[in-house]
């Protein structure tokens, strides 16, 4: 049984046993801890001891947590997050922006020139050069699961299920294209008739992180025996010639002004999508990630007074 305090080998333990969590494996953590196989596994088994668990399968099936393992694993998550906390309140009562800010974004969120997450976070750097900062480029389920765990303190992204826990604001907007290859069927069709009845035959690339039937209406009733769960993937199975799929039009501009890719129908089904910021729920912030968030919530107030598109976010 642990002590009623955490002990720092009880914490450098929890890391290593996050880092191989986070890796999928013993071998693929050596890298990152610099340490031996071996020596990992005699750390995780010194570490089921002391908290009188199974926290992981290893074996000729690979590696995998057990029910009990997940829910250290997220514990650990929030005890560094905790001090990572603690170590920004500290410094920030010193008048000194210092510590850890981790934040995520979307995958290719940097093609769209109006990610205000730039002007944001060159300020910010500016501000607090001290601060550590750790930037993860995710799927939107991997970045709610992310915040839930306090992981990371602040996401970026397109999120139309919104998980407990979370708070969901609304920074700004994108323009989502259908597409098509240009040697697919639809691509230069113009006739509304005729690019009707070529789309209903058509075959559609799904984005395995949303409700395709629930935010693409066009999509309902569609052919789809392909998925990608990042957008990268998506690009790939339209450039294929055989789906069509949804893109952000920043994202797809390059095939477009090269001719591989073209709008479906004429850009009828093209749709607005919501950029938001996500956080946790009932958990203060530390003046770092507050100073982040400031930041941010700054840069959408102007672009959203500009297009007059969206509300503003609400304070932290």
């Amino acid at each position: 049984m642990l002590p009623p305090s955490l002990s720092k080998i009880d914490i450098h333990l929890l890391y290593v046993f996050s880092v191989v969590v986070e890796a999928k494996g013993f071998t693929p953590a050596q890298i990152a801890l610099n340490v031996s196989t071996s020596t990992i596994s005699r750390q995780i088994s010194e570490l089921e001891t002391r908290l009188g668990l199974r926290l992981c399968l290893r074996g000729r099936k690979g590696f995998r947590l057990t029910e009990q393992g997940e829910t250290v694993y997220q514990a650990a998550q929030r005890v560094f997050s905790a001090l990572g906390d603690f170590r920004a309140t500290v410094d920030g009562s010193r008048g000194r922006l210092a510590g850890h800010l981790s934040i995520a974004v979307v995958d290719n969120w940097i093609f769209n020139a109006k990610a205000l997450i730039l002007p944001a976070l060159a300020k910010f750097v500016a501000r607090a050069p001290d601060v550590e900062l750790e930037i993860s480029s995710l799927a939107p389920d991997d970045i709610e699961l992310a915040v839930q765990s306090g992981r990371i303190a602040l996401g970026f992204g397109v999120f139309h299920r919104h998980k407990p826990g979370l708070v969901y604001e609304t920074i700004g907007q994108e323009r989502i294209g259908l597409y098509c290859a240009a040697s697919h069927t639809l691509a230069g069709q113009r006739d509304a008739d005729k690019a009707d009845a070529l789309l209903r035959s058509a075959s559609f690339a799904r984005r395995a992180y949303l409700d395709e039937d629930m935010v693409a209406p066009v999509s309902r009733g569609l052919a789809s025996n392909a998925m990608a769960h990042q957008i990268e993937g998506i690009a790939i199975l339209i450039l294929s010639g055989k789906y069509i799929g949804y893109l952000p039009e920043s994202y797809a501009d390059i095939w477009l002004r090269e001719g591989r890719m073209a709008h479906v129908a004429d850009g009828r089904h093209d749709l607005n999508s919501e950029i938001k910021l996500v956080r946790r729920h009932g958990v203060e912030t530390n003046p770092v990630v507050q100073a982040f968030y400031d930041l941010v919530a700054e840069q959408a107030v102007r672009f959203l007074d500009v297009t007059g598109a969206l509300p503003g976010p609400a304070k932290a």
